[in-house]
């Protein structure tokens, strides 16, 4: 390797030898250098490792703590540090003896529930109890429970079970010093049947094999004796040859029932209807025997002086009243059927036609009082005959 760029004049003698001693020179004072440093490191492991302490804290066995960085408070002085064997051999912390926890106070009232029928325990239940300051509740299963009610407290206590009706009875608990009582609860089995079954025959003890039911809801601003007028809850039509009718399950809640006996296609017989009101419960059943009495299907044909079918769009409104002769007026529906469709109107005539009672009434004399726009027109007597649907022509002027 050329050591400087090149010469065009040949070199002399002397240079050349200069040139070949210098390698040599190099290499010697390289050997030099190395043996120096060995002999230093000798003499450092003879001596001990002086190094100076690296940086990052040493938390190795055996080296201790580092000290807290300068910005931290110093520790009290009588707060004794951990030595460095602590970290290799800790002490257990001493186990603190067991807490003694108060005694269970003894249940005072021991509930005892069997049925009633047979006295065997009820399998599972639960109580409730309430007074004025306190609320409990547990279970009880093979038919005992222990019960830890406030001494001297006062209140119901209440036991349930699947399938069996609820239980209630007013309790006082025995006071302090006193030993504990038993309350004997018998449950009775649930109803099965909470809804409304009729047995609907008439007076002859004869089923009804076809019947119309409507459910109408009792509302609390309603009148009690005219719900029927209102509007149904639903209708349905039934059939059934021993005349045992089960009425669709209603809510809890109170409800008018009117059953109207009516041939296969659904028309009205000429029998009473029956009219009655119900408060369901939800755990509570009927079962009725309807008897339906015989009555007449009264229609009217209203007919205007030409002798053509009174139209209340042509004379405006027309108002119909039936009453017994001196008696007071009694709201009444009427019906009127149109191409199949039933229109219905109270104390109203519907429309053109052949009108009738929703519902059949007692034979008997009435009067038929006919007004338009407020002013009478027609009051004609007639006289009602039982078991018949009966058809009555009557002029307007």
């Amino acid at each position: 390797m050329a050591l400087g760029p090149q010469l065009t004049v040949a070199p002399s003698r002397r240079t050349l030898q200069d040139v070949h001693m210098r390698p040599a020179t190099i290499l010697a004072l390289g050997l030099a250098l190395v043996l120096g440093v060995g002999v230093w490191l000798t003499l450092a492991n003879a001596a001990g490792d002086e190094r100076p302490p690296s940086s990052a804290p040493d938390t190795g066995p055996g080296r201790g703590v580092p000290p807290p960085p300068p910005d931290l408070q110093r520790e009290p002085a009588d707060i004794v540090r951990p030595s460095a064997d602590a970290a290799q051999h800790p002490v257990e912390a001493p186990v603190a003896a067991p807490r003694a926890e108060p005694a269970e106070t003894a249940a005072n009232v021991e509930l005892h529930v069997r049925t009633i029928a047979a006295h065997r325990d009820v399998a599972a239940f639960s109580w409730r109890f309430r007074s004025d300051d306190t609320a409990l509740r547990g279970e009880g299963q093979h038919g005992h429970a222990g019960l830890r009610l406030p001494p001297g407290g006062k209140g119901q206590l209440l036991v349930e079970s699947p399938g069996f009706a609820p239980f209630t009875t007013d309790v006082v608990a025995p006071a302090a010093a006193q030993p504990a009582v038993t309350i004997d609860a018998f449950l009775a089995a649930a109803a099965q049947a909470t809804g409304i079954t009729l047995l609907v025959h008439d007076t002859a003890l004869q089923p009804i094999p076809n019947v119309r039911v409507d459910a109408f809801p009792l509302l609390p601003e309603g009148s009690r004796d005219a719900w029927h007028l209102g509007a149904s809850l639903w209708a349905r039509r039934s059939a059934a040859a021993d005349g045992r009718y089960e009425l669709p399950e209603l809510v809890p809640g109170d409800y008018g029932i009117r059953v109207l006996a009516t041939d296969g296609d659904g028309n009205l017989l000429p029998l009473l209807p029956y009219l009655h009101t119900f408060v369901l419960t939800g755990s509570s059943g009927y079962v009725e025997d309807v008897v339906l009495e015989p009555g007449c299907i009264p229609e009217f044909e209203l007919l205007d002086a030409a002798g053509a079918a009174l139209d209340p769009k042509a004379t405006g409104a027309v108002q119909l009243q039936l009453h017994p002769p001196g008696g007071a007026a009694v709201p009444r529906m009427w019906t009127l059927q149109t191409d199949g469709r039933t229109t219905a109107a109270l104390d109203t005539l519907p429309g053109s036609g052949v009108v009738s009672l929703a519902q059949p009434v007692a034979a008997g004399s009435y009067v038929l009082e006919v007004s338009i726009a407020g002013r009478q027109r027609v009051q004609q007597f007639v006289t009602l005959r039982a078991g018949e649907r009966q058809l009555e022509r009557i002029v307007v002027p």
